[in-house]
């Protein structure tokens, strides 16, 4: 009997450490068992094996669940570096890379299989008839087992009883993707065949390419992806949302034509299973997906592309906290290939890294039509509005609605009323596990707070003084849906947000309503960027201030990245686009770095800032948060961890928005030597560890995005 050493299914760091179990028969690095751990059954992933032990009373394995092993050394160094850099457990990364049929965890979702029928051999009798059905049959097998039946009728049974076709479970696939379309063809302008050799003929292995909107960043992709192909290696596509997925799906296959496998959240656990076989088996040689598409099981990666790379979303917010672009980095040299990160409005922190040649620099500075929207400021303390619209523009999409053409309406607030206030008593409907308002949505009558998800009815009760009647202040993608319909009745409306495209092909089949017969597109983030329809000439921005007024330090580079990205979707075609930004602040830096579409400058103006406020990316963050339901508990602990942390500038304890009912303090850390950082939060985790205490602490290295 061997010995191995697993991880443990549990996420917790407490756990994050190797167990010793015996097995009595082969199992190899990579596969999962299940076990007796802390006498309750639980999924262990196979870390070690033949390994050496003195201690005494090991438990057996209960069962080796793989024969083989579900990932290959790549991916299992690349969870180690994970873990170590993020300060996450090497199982939470393990579980991240894995499609969920395939996971390390007690209550993962089994595969499901069906029968397919194959030809065989036999020498049995058959009647005249059977043998009649056997011989058209036969040239078309393979096949489903259900399709055979339906061709075969009553004469299946015998058929597989005889011998001469037998079963065979296979995993149930699925048709993810839509048919073929006809490719167009562009021709290259100069900057972009100038980008494209550039980038083929460097030795450098990182590129930033900066593309104003419109300039043919997905040509140059295509290209690129090409003289890979050719070289029969793989190429990862990325995009930061699904939402972008269907339009990057339609390019890729209309120009090579061939199958592509694709990744991404609203796959069922089926589908993903399927698509991870396609890269595993190799049978494809493209993925296109969202940020879990970078842990695909490449044998050969020749290229990786990734769009709108400056996007947060490309950060995961639960443990392991990855950033995207970090693991794209590091398979690329693990490859030896390229990454090309591509945005019209690139992070600071990649633009800083291009600027010190870190990144190698490509620039697209020309729309392919090589004129770019009029931006059209709109002050709000001055202009006349109805329903939350200034008659400017009101006027504009009249007048863009009158030539047929298209608009996009971007308001980042969905649902109906962001807040519920009491008129009599001034009571807010808040969210009792996060202490946060709750928004009305009114196409279910409820009320759900747009952090933890929960949906609560809606009586249209005051709690505290039964009152029946609430502030109509504010507006959300729902109440700007029936407002346009009131002021333009004729127009085809499509709305885009977290609650139009819940179902299943939703993003997809909603831009394909609005192509062919829209009028007007409106929704939150998601219609700002990778867009792209000749017939939109328009683009309104409503409620452009509520970016800026986030107390987070990225908050003004973020509103920059989503106003002049939503700009870009207007007038991409040989038509000229206007956009009209709604504000109350016309003379702010951001609003008048996208008046004049210059990245440059809000990048210089910005850096300025940051530096002046010693934020990324002059130093590294760590963002750690206690949480208990106790305020003083958690406040206690979280001056312990700072004191720990004493040779860093910290900042805190602060106490933030409450979740699940638990009170949490926040501490963020700053340093300017990454590898000393790394190393301390890990000693900070052992320290915790070490005070014995029920309060949570939960670390987010480098975050995008500082929670509130």
């Amino acid at each position: 009997m061997k010995l191995i050493n697993v991880y443990i299914e549990h996420l917790t760091l407490q756990l994050n450490q190797l167990f010793t179990y015996a097995c009595d028969e082969p199992v190899q690095k990579g596969c999962r068992v299940k076990v007796d751990f802390a006498h309750r059954e639980c999924i262990g992933f196979v870390q070690e094996t033949d390994v050496k032990s003195d201690l005494k009373n090991i438990k057996p394995v209960l069962e080796v669940i793989d024969k083989e092993p579900l990932l290959n050394e790549e991916l299992l160094d690349l969870a180690q570096y994970i873990s170590k850099r993020y300060v996450c457990s090497v199982i939470s990364a393990y579980k991240t890379m894995l499609p969920p049929a395939l996971r390390p965890s007690s209550t993962y979702k089994k595969i499901i299989y069906e029968d397919h029928v194959y030809l065989s051999s036999s020498t049995l009798p058959l009647t005249s008839k059977q043998a009649n059905v056997y011989e058209e049959i036969k040239d078309k097998l393979p096949m489903k087992a259900s399709e055979f039946r339906k061709l075969t009728k009553s004469l299946a049974k015998p058929l597989i009883e005889k011998g001469y076709v037998k079963l065979r479970k296979l995993p149930k696939s699925n048709d993810v993707l839509p048919s073929y379309i006809e490719d167009s063809i562009h021709e290259l302008t100069l900057e972009q065949k100038n980008a494209i050799e550039e980038i083929e003929n460097s030795n450098d292995s990182c590129f930033l390419l900066h593309g104003v909107t419109g300039s043919g960043k997905t040509e140059v992709f295509l290209h690129l992806a090409q003289t890979v192909l050719k070289q029969n290696k793989q190429v990862l596509f990325l995009v930061p949302e699904i939402g972008l997925t269907p339009m990057m799906i339609e390019r890729v296959m209309a120009r090579f034509q061939r199958k592509v496998a694709i990744y991404h959240s609203q796959l069922n656990d089926q589908e993903k299973y399927e698509q991870y076989c396609l890269v595993k088996d190799k049978k494809v040689d493209i993925v296109i997906g969202t940020r879990s598409a970078a842990f695909m099981p490449f044998d050969d990666l020749g290229l990786i592309l990734m769009d709108e790379e400056h996007d947060t979303s490309y950060k995961q917010d639960s443990m392991p906290r990855y950033h995207t672009r970090d693991i794209a980095l590091w398979r690329a040299k693990y490859h030896g290939c390229k990454v090309v990160l591509s945005s019209a409005t690139p992070s600071l922190e990649s633009y800083s890294r291009a600027y010190k040649n870190v990144y190698h620099l490509v620039s697209l500075t020309k729309r392919i039509y090589d004129q770019m929207p009029e931006i059209h400021l709109v002050d709000m303390k001055e202009e006349r509005n109805q329903f939350g619209l200034s008659q400017r523009l009101i006027d504009a999409i009249q007048k863009t609605l009158d030539k047929n053409d298209q608009v996009i309406l971007l308001l980042n607030r969905r649902g109906y009323l962001p807040v519920v206030r009491c008129s009599n008593c001034n009571e807010v409907m808040m969210c009792p596990d996060c202490g946060i308002a709750l928004t009305y949505h009114k196409s279910n009558d409820s009320l759900m707070c747009h952090c933890c998800g929960n949906v609560y009815r809606f009586d249209h009760t005051c709690p505290k003084c039964h009152s029946h009647h609430f502030f109509q202040v504010g507006m959300g993608t729902e109440r700007l849906e029936e407002n346009i319909q009131m002021l333009f009745p004729n127009a085809n409306i499509v709305r885009m947000d977290a609650d139009s495209t819940k179902r299943k092909n939703a993003h997809a089949k909603l831009l394909k309503e609005f192509e062919q017969s829209g009028d007007i597109l409106l929704g939150t983030q998601m219609v700002a960027k990778g867009l792209d329809f000749e017939r939109v000439t328009l683009v309104g921005i409503l409620q452009a201030d509520n970016a800026l007024i986030h107390s987070d330090y990225r908050s003004c580079e973020i509103a920059y990245q989503m106003l002049e990205q939503a700009s870009g979707r207007s007038g991409r075609g040989v038509k000229k686009g206007d956009v009209y930004i709604q504000t109350y602040d016309p003379g702010h830096y951001v609003m008048q770095s996208v008046l004049k579409h210059d990245y440059l400058g809000f990048f210089r103006k910005e850096m300025s800032y940051r530096h002046l406020g010693v934020y990324p990316p002059y130093v590294f963050l760590c963002c750690i948060i206690y949480s208990h339901e106790s305020l003083e508990k958690a406040m206690d602990v979280a001056l312990l961890g700072k004191q720990f942390l004493s040779q860093f500038k910290v900042l805190g304890p602060l106490e933030i928005n409450m979740r699940q009912r638990q009170k949490r303090v926040r501490l963020i850390v700053k340093s300017k030597d990454e590898t000393q950082l790394n190393q301390t939060i890990w000693k900070l985790v052992e320290y915790h560890r070490s005070l014995k205490t029920n309060v949570k602490q939960d670390i987010n290295m480098y975050p995008l995005i500082l929670e509130e």
